[in-house]
């Protein structure tokens, strides 16, 4: 049976404020959320976090990210949240738009967005990437790959 540190271990990894953390995530039936929208998720995980002190927003996404993942719901877009997925964007030239989840603003671009540039600013995006669609699967990409760039 796979743990609540494996399942959560993003979010974890991410967040200070563990026992906190950890309350949030033991009151979580990951199963209730089988069959629903990333949308709908991140509403919920949102409201269940939204008075929480020490899980903020990128901690929301990370367990939205591994309920996602538990029940393979793929997030269609790469969300920008964090300093690392900040930087990637700002080394890849690229624009945001924002999606609007509930009370929340996400700043976001589409996988093909980041292929497409890539291409234009001349860095190596690896083949498996290059087709692709799951955003989530971006986002930690592009979090990797900022730290080995030098600017």
């Amino acid at each position: 049976m796979t743990t609540i540190n494996e399942i959560y271990e993003d979010a974890i990894s991410h967040c200070r404020w563990k026992s906190s953390l950890m309350t949030v995530l033991t009151s979580i039936k990951i199963e209730e959320y089988k069959n629903q929208t990333f949308e709908t998720i991140f509403k919920s995980i949102g409201a269940i976090c939204r008075d929480v002190k020490g899980v903020g927003l990128l901690t929301v996404y990370d367990i939205v990210s591994a309920i996602c993942f538990n029940h393979n719901i793929a997030i269609d877009r790469v969300y920008i949240i964090g300093s690392g997925p900040k930087r990637a964007i700002a080394l890849l030239n690229m624009k945001t738009a924002v999606h609007k989840i509930g009370n929340y603003r996400l700043k976001y671009v589409n996988p093909n967005e980041v292929i497409d540039a890539f291409t234009k600013c001349g860095y190596m995006l690896d083949d498996d990437m290059k087709t692709e669609i799951n955003g989530d699967v971006f986002e930690t990409y592009i979090c990797v790959w900022q730290k080995n760039i030098v600017r």
